[in-house]
């Protein structure tokens, strides 16, 4: 009789679950999309009844669309947004109701204080976490200094997967400790919580829930949330992890030197490393695989795909006119003109930085530019210069990581704008690397479900789940001379930073913007 998993992750604009046999094949999917509340300038937050409810109902989609009897479902895995967090009162209800988005940049004005603490380059030796406004540990000092009755009130300190675990019926609150490394509270090395950050900021031990590792047994389903998920009364519930662990998990990043490229809403490049190498390179996020013994190193783009989301938006309204009619994907349209552009884009190097630059430059007041534009320019030019400009900041942020004595032997893509044939080959080239190609593009999800097979016992570790779930379809190997093209093409998008960064352009733009 075949058996089932159920990867479920609630991300920050969509709840996704899908449902997955132990060979990987996705038998039914489902998903809920919502929004994030924005109380004042770079305050984020999301209300923590709907995130449980669009849960919920993506859940209980993704059995319906399965077809299969809820019974064949042995475990749910559950993974989430990292850094996102609330505080739960006594009865372990949400105060105010909301979370804090790790988009949110409200602790900005609490860096300064921080560093006067624990100096940057020691909280980031302790948990591989560079410090910004970004994480859980600043915006608890925040709440702490500006919220303290709120804090005072507080009984528990939760992140999101902490939070759905225990509404889907597990026996309490647990806290999943790969997914936890971004909170900036966690001892890297040692994997527990850091007695060092919390006794300096005063945070106390006794709010943060016990740590489990990935694909641990938490609870099983009851009855009145069967009705509610659509599953099983007694399906069992485990852990996962982060969501960008998940993701690497499931493109099969379980050995040193084995990558995997994400291009979505935002961008990540995660390296896997038997070693954590955080104190030869501040700003390089270091966290736990969710298989356990191995260590990822993240460099995050701000951008990506967003941005070539943006140029289409502005030059590919006729296309996407058509496809309405034609009832088709505007970007298969699109992506015709890139036919006609060369590897360079006929001279014009995009800069990527429409909301800044993340690792290795973490430069908020970096902005996009179009450099080298001609009247001989054409519209396909300019759309492949920013497929380009997103994977050279790609690149750069593998370049700096090598500085580390990183290597990539091995690089699965996945996200939405891998979907693209021609994108696909300029990572190749880019990168100088093989890539593979997965058969199952919700990597995430997979990768949840996997811990969810690890947690049930149907796998004996996450490395045994790989193997069975995660499979390729092929391989796209890189062109000599668009490798050597587009070495020298990054040497200029290098200077061209350096230039606006270093006269001060970026700052300038910013303020008279």
């Amino acid at each position: 009789m075949p058996e089932y998993l159920v990867g479920i992750d609630v991300g920050t604009t969509v709840s996704k679950a899908v449902v997955v046999d132990t060979d990987g094949n996705i038998a039914g999917s489902g998903h809920r999309e919502y929004s994030c509340i924005y109380p004042r300038e770079n305050w984020v937050e999301q209300n923590g009844e709907m995130l449980i409810k669009m849960t919920f109902e993506a859940c209980k989609e993704a059995v319906l669309n399965s077809g299969i009897d809820p019974h064949k479902i042995i475990s749910v895995g559950f993974s989430a947004q990292r850094a996102t967090f609330a505080f739960l009162d006594e009865n372990k209800n949400i105060i105010d109701g909301n979370f804090y988005v790790w988009q949110d940049n409200r602790a900005s004005t609490e860096i300064e204080y921080i560093t006067s603490k624990i100096p940057a380059e020691e909280l980031h030796e302790i948990s591989g976490m560079p410090v910004t406004p970004t994480f859980s540990l600043e915006k608890i000092i925040w709440i702490m200094k500006n919220e303290p009755k709120k804090y005072g009130k507080a009984r528990y300190i939760v992140q999101v997967p902490d939070y759905v675990m225990y509404r889907f019926g597990a026996d309490d609150l647990f806290c999943e400790v790969t997914n936890a490394c971004s909170s900036g509270m966690i001892d890297i090395k040692k994997l527990c919580w850091s007695d060092k950050i919390l006794d300096t900021f005063k945070i106390n031990k006794d709010k943060l829930p016990r740590l489990i590792n990935p694909g641990t047994a938490v609870g099983r389903v009851t009855g009145k949330i069967a009705e509610k998920s659509g599953l099983a009364a007694g399906t069992l519930l485990c852990s996962g992890s982060g969501d960008q662990q998940c993701s690497s998990l499931g493109a099969g990043v379980i050995k040193d030197s084995h990558a995997s490229l994400t291009l979505g809403t935002s961008g990540l490049l995660i390296v896997g490393t038997d070693k954590p190498v955080i104190e030869k390179k501040y700003g390089l996020m270091t966290s736990s695989s969710a298989s356990l013994g191995l260590y990822e190193l993240e460099g995050i783009q701000l951008g990506a795909a967003s941005s070539y989301k943006w140029i289409c938006d502005i030059l590919g309204g006729l296309e996407k006119a058509a496809s309405k009619e034609l009832n088709i994907n505007p970007y298969g349209l699109i992506d015709q003109h890139l036919l006609n552009s060369p590897v360079g884009s006929n001279g014009i190097v995009f800069m990527p930085f429409l909301s800044g630059s993340g690792y290795p430059c973490w430069n908020s007041e970096a902005k996009g530019i179009f450099a080298g534009l001609k009247f001989s320019n054409t519209k396909g030019d300019m759309l492949r210069s920013v497929m380009e400009g997103i994977t050279l900041e790609s690149k750069d942020m593998y370049e700096t990581m090598k500085t580390t004595g990183v290597k990539i032997s091995s690089l699965t893509i996945n996200g939405g704008a891998t979907k693209s044939p021609v994108w696909r080959q300029i990572i190749a080239d880019m990168f100088n690397v093989e890539i593979r190609l997965l058969k199952v593009m919700d990597a995430t999800n997979i990768g949840t479900a996997i811990l969810a097979g690890v947690g049930s016992g149907l796998f004996k570790d996450a490395a045994d789940g790989v193997a069975r779930m995660v499979k390729f379809t092929g391989i796209i190997k890189p062109i000599d001379g668009n490798v050597v093209k587009y070495n020298k093409i990054y040497e200029i998008y290098k200077e061209i930073y350096n230039v606006f960064n270093g006269s001060g352009i970026f700052k300038k733009l910013s303020v008279a913007t």
